[in-house]
This record gives C-alpha cells, sequence and structure tokens, in this order.
C-alpha cells in the first residue's frame, strides 16, 4: 500500500493537515542532554554509525505513532489511539537508549529533522504499521546487528536486542487486530474502544505487554517495578 504524505493528503481529510501539525505536542521530546561528549573512543565507527541510524528510524516510527493515535482519536477510535500512544513511548525509549550508547561512546545525542508522515484512514493505518513492524524485526534489527561487525560493544548490542525483541511484541499486539482488519475492520475497530487492554512499557528496554510480568521483563530481564502503566484517560 502506497500511502501519500500527511501534508498531501486530498481535501476531504484537509482536517489530518492540522492534527499533523501538532502531532508532537502531546508527549515529551527527546531527553535534553546537557552532558558535553567524552573524547571519542576508537574503534567503534561502525557501531557508532549503526546507532545513529538506529535512533532515526526509532525516531520516525515514534512520530509515526503519535500522529496514528491522533488519527485515530479525531475519528473516534479511542482504542487505536490508545494502542499507538503506547508503542509511540516505547519507540522513544529505543531512541534514547541509542543516545545515550551514542555519548558513552563519545558522539553528540543525534536530533533528527522532522519530515513528513505517510498517514491514510484508519484501517491503512494499521496495515502499514503491521508492514512496518515486521519490516524492522525482519530487516532492520538484523541488518544493524551485522554492520556493526566485530567491534562487539556490549552496551550497543544490548539496547538493539532489546529494541528487537520488544518490535516482536508490537508486531504480535497489532497482528491480534490486524487479522479481522480485510473483511471486519469496523467491528473489531469498535470492539477494541470498548473492551481494550491497558499497556504497560518498560522503562528500561520498551518492553511493551499487556500484563505485568511476576518475575522479570521478558526483554531485559529487570524487575517488574521497571514497568509504567501508559495512562489510558485520555483516550478511553
Amino acid at each position: 500500500m502506497k500511502l501519500s504524505p500527511v501534508n498531501k493528503l486530498p481535501a476531504d481529510v484537509h482536517r489530518r493537515q492540522f492534527l499533523a501539525a501538532g502531532a508532537f505536542a502531546i508527549i515529551s521530546p527527546l531527553a535534553v542532554w546537557s552532558l558535553s561528549p567524552a573524547a571519542a573512543l576508537t574503534g567503534y565507527t561502525k557501531t557508532i554509525s549503526a546507532l545513529k541510524r538506529g535512533v532515526m528510524a526509532e525516531t520516525a516510527a515514534h512520530r509515526r505513532y503519535v500522529l496514528f493515535a491522533r488519527l485515530a482519536k479525531a475519528d473516534g477510535y479511542k482504542g487505536l489511539a490508545y494502542l499507538y500512544m503506547a508503542l509511540a513511548d516505547s519507540e522513544l525509549i529505543h531512541a534514547e537508549n541509542y543516545n545515550r550508547i551514542l555519548v558513552k561512546l563519545g558522539e553528540f545525542p543525534v536530533e533528527p529533522e522532522i519530515r513528513g508522515i505517510p498517514a491514510g484512514n484508519a484501517k491503512e493505518n494499521l496495515i502499514f504499521a503491521a508492514e512496518r513492524e515486521v519490516d524492522s524485526i525482519e530487516k532492520t534489527y538484523p541488518t544493524l546487528l551485522k554492520s556493526m561487525g566485530s567491534e562487539g560493544y556490549h552496551d550497543a548490542i544490548s539496547v538493539i536486542r532489546y529494541s528487537w525483541s520488544s518490535h516482536k511484541q508490537h508486531r504480535d499486539i497489532i497482528k491480534r487486530i490486524r487479522r479481522w482488519s480485510p473483511s471486519a475492520f469496523e467491528m473489531v475497530a469498535r470492539k477494541i474502544d470498548e473492551k481494550t487492554d491497558r499497556y504497560y512499557i518498560c522503562r528500561i528496554c520498551g518492553s511493551t505487554v499487556t500484563r505485568l510480568p511476576r518475575e522479570a521483563c521478558p526483554v531485559c530481564g529487570e524487575p517488574p517495578l521497571s514497568y509504567r502503566l501508559v495512562s489510558p484517560d485520555q483516550f478511553l
């Protein structure tokens, strides 16, 4: 499916242009880094390049989900809006993790520029979200890990693997909804509004779950206290 940039949508969805313009106002931006980079560490050029590409990808995903959440809410799909905001929160944690490692490696954190975001109607956005999650799982993360070669910087490998695992969780959550979308999207989307899960995000790795783990985060192994509920108040 080919979606149009949000600033080039047809006239019948002009209101989406206004929503897109404010899509990022409802959440905090990437953390402000006040530390000056240490002297650049040698021998990790491939790792640094991979992390920078990762920040770009995670930030783009974060902004896309924020926009999808606003559009879904405006169209009355409150359950979908809540889901997208949970996924956006997870993506932001991934980007912050990558920037944190970049600072440890003596680099300035990456501040990606804001670009046009592809967007369509509620059904199209859900399908597009699922396709991007699968693409990340099958291509983005394996490519990032491979591009780091034999440099073996443990912290960088860990945060990329955290992202990889949490994106598999995203995929599974979306798939439970998307499997009905070809023939019964409207019914399923409205059902989500009536009875939706609560989403919890691990603040360490971005793990996204609908029930708190009993013993430890399934992605990073941290205690369940590392999870925070994404508030559903403004959506449900």
